[in-house]
């Protein structure tokens, strides 16, 4: 049966990996598994994997402990996509004409050859009539699946950060008014719903902390929930962002410092393309 089947979040980043299985029952959902582990604090460059001689044999062993059979949901950088809304045409558009539509609306919005880009889009906000575009360098993807595939890994999803933080707020039932901030020790991520667009990303030295990032980029956000890789106080303003919540049955032991497996979390909870 599918729901036998364990759904894997995996969230690389500098400094740390964290994973994250779970396995769905009758209740609810079952955590199976966490996994953390310490990286070089160059891991990444820019969002790409440069220092995979440590990375890959760490993903091999993990991978062993795991069943044969799971849905493995990977975390892209945000650093490396591009967003932007398109509005839909008054008529409905079936394939191919809807994705020769988004195509063309690929060559007026992003300064990259059309051939050179991986395209992705999702519904905005229900009867908005727009769609949020996602587009990210070919080479990119490839250079992280080809990684992942030299570690024994296939995953089923490769998911931008930041959305991860969007299932999990689906899961958690918090408002749509509410925005999610992940704090990671190079940069930021945040979503929220009702955001134009819906999330974003900076580096840790553009907001030295919530409330910066909050005055720069997130002024109109009423409600803020906060997660951090990094052990800390709750800053001031915000409510904690439990994604240990999201599971209703959960067997010790548990992560001391759950916060931040935030995006791992997200990440298996993420439901599957139709």
């Amino acid at each position: 049966m599918a729901f036998q089947t364990w759904q894997v979040g995996l969230d690389i980043q500098n400094g740390q990996l964290c994973a994250l299985g779970i396995q769905y029952r009758r209740n609810g959902w079952q955590l199976r598994h966490w996994w953390q582990h310490a990286l070089p604090h160059d891991t990444l460059t820019n969002g790409l994997v440069q220092r995979p001689d440590p990375l890959i044999p760490l993903l091999r062993q993990w991978r062993k402990r795991l069943p044969r059979q799971i849905s493995l949901r990977v975390g892209f950088p945000a650093r490396l996509a591009l967003q932007h809304a398109l509005a839909l045409p008054q008529t409905s558009l079936r394939e191919p004409e809807r994705s020769s539509y988004i195509a063309a609306a690929a060559k007026r919005f992003f300064p990259i050859e059309p051939e050179k880009l991986a395209l992705d889009y999702r519904q905005a906000a229900a009867d908005s009539g727009q769609l949020w575009l996602t587009a990210a360098r070919r080479d990119a993807v490839h250079d992280w699946l080809s990684m992942l595939k030299t570690a024994g890994l296939n995953p089923r999803v490769l998911e931008l950060a930041p959305a991860a933080l969007f299932a999990l707020a689906q899961s958690l039932r918090l408002s749509p008014d509410a925005v999610l901030v992940h704090r990671l020790p190079d940069h930021w991520l945040w979503f929220g719903a009702r955001l134009q667009p819906p999330w974003g990303w900076c580096p840790a030295d553009e907001a030295a902390n919530l409330a910066a990032l909050r005055e720069k980029y997130l002024a109109d956000a009423a409600t803020l929930y906060y997660s951090s890789a990094l052990p800390e106080a709750l800053p001031a303003d915000a409510l904690w962002l439990e994604p240990l919540a999201a599971f209703a049955f959960k067997s010790l032991p548990l992560p001391a410092y759950s916060g931040a497996f935030a995006l791992a979390a997200g990440l298996a909870l993420r439901p599957e393309d139709a």
